[in-house]
């Protein structure tokens, strides 16, 4: 197989290192030697020709061949079976409605994150229980979320005070992913991805774009529903966040959810409350001025802003209410998370492939 990437030479591992650094190909953290075998090795599992396009990454709008995936892929430590889920996570950031231009490049800093869900999760070993979202030394769930940082960074030079402008930035942004509970390890709803539309057996990779990530602690001892429900609902409308119009995803430990299932609410029903209960009053949300009216997630597109009575959805349809359930068991007081997004919306894609 004919690479033509540029070859660079290093003594040892350690003058691999300090070029790594000097060149700037790297987030922060070290990353491993993408040596010839490693990368054809990537390549070749994936069975596509090395120089095929699979899309132009912004802001800096470098070229993503399979070759230059796989590269970083190398570096951030994946094995070769982790290339379909990489790429198919770049080609949902690639979508329009993700607007990965804003999310590289905007101040507030957002990150990508990746839900990986159906059959996969168990076929490759994704951590889905204790510390869902730090993978906890589970190789998948660490180096695929490192690899889409890389690709962000070094083809598509979403780097800080460069073409990414963000101010303060996002933990997120070395690796940012997560995988769903399989239905037959505590998972008492019906599957991420089927609810965005796929089949059971898919498996399946969505892309949230995210600006806020909270966890959600209601006071320790006895919760009732009404308790529970009352601190998700204050903790995803607070206003030092209340983007009307972004979408919005809530994250349950299977204790959580198994709690709501068997009291008869499932998933669809929750989230239907979660939405109609979602709300501040004009008046509160006037004070907080805001962004430009312009703006597409701006509170007067959505509330008549000379009622001060009229209620400010912040969640304005259940498509815009994600719900998914991970992580380890444990008591009501650290149940859930919520997480807002920023700019563009979630994408969901079906990863065509067998691992057979």
């Amino acid at each position: 197989m004919q690479l033509t990437s540029k070859i660079y030479e290093a003594a040892d591992m350690s003058e691999f290192v300090e070029m790594v650094y000097e060149r700037g190909w790297t987030d922060g953290l070290p990353v491993f030697p993408p040596t010839d075998d490693k990368v054809v090795a990537m390549i070749d599992y994936f069975g596509r020709g090395p120089d095929e396009v699979i899309g132009v990454v912004p802001p800096g709008e470098g070229i993503a061949t399979v070759e230059k995936i796989a590269i970083n892929a190398v570096m951030a430590g994946c094995k070769p079976e982790y290339m379909p889920i990489i790429i198919t996570a770049l080609q949902a950031m690639l979508d329009p409605a993700f607007e990965l231009l804003r999310v590289q490049a905007t101040t507030a800093g957002p990150a990508p994150l990746a839900i990986v869900s159906g059959p996969v999760v168990k076929k490759l070993g994704f951590n889905y229980g204790s510390g869902a979202f730090t993978g906890t030394g589970h190789r998948p769930n660490s180096t695929i979320g490192r690899a889409i940082r890389l690709i962000l960074w070094n083809i598509g030079y979403g780097r800080p005070g460069q073409l990414s402008q963000a101010t303060m930035g996002h933990p997120g942004r070395y690796a940012y992913l997560i995988a769903e509970r399989p239905p037959d390890d505590g998972n008492p709803w019906e599957e991420f991805h089927v609810t965005n539309g796929l089949k059971s057996e898919d498996s399946a990779v969505s892309m949230f774009p995210v600006v806020t990530h909270d966890q959600i602690t209601p006071a320790i001892g006895t919760q009732t529903f009404e308790n529970s429900v009352y601190v998700m609902v204050d903790s995803i409308c607070h206003l030092g966040n209340f983007r009307a119009a972004s979408q919005k995803l809530l994250v349950l430990n299977p204790q959580g959810a198994g709690i709501l299932n068997d009291a008869g609410w499932t998933k669809a029903k929750f989230r239907d409350l979660l939405v109609e209960r979602c709300a501040r009053p004009v008046r509160d949300v006037k004070r907080t001025g805001g962004l430009s009216t312009t703006y597409k997630t701006h509170w007067t597109k959505v509330a008549d802003a000379n009622d001060d009575d009229a209620m400010v959805p912040a969640v304005v349809g259940p498509r815009d209410l994600h719900i998914l359930v991970s992580g380890g068991w444990g008591s009501a007081s650290s149940q859930s998370i919520w997480i807002n997004s920023v700019h563009g919306e979630m994408v969901t894609r079906t990863i065509d492939w067998s691992w057979e």
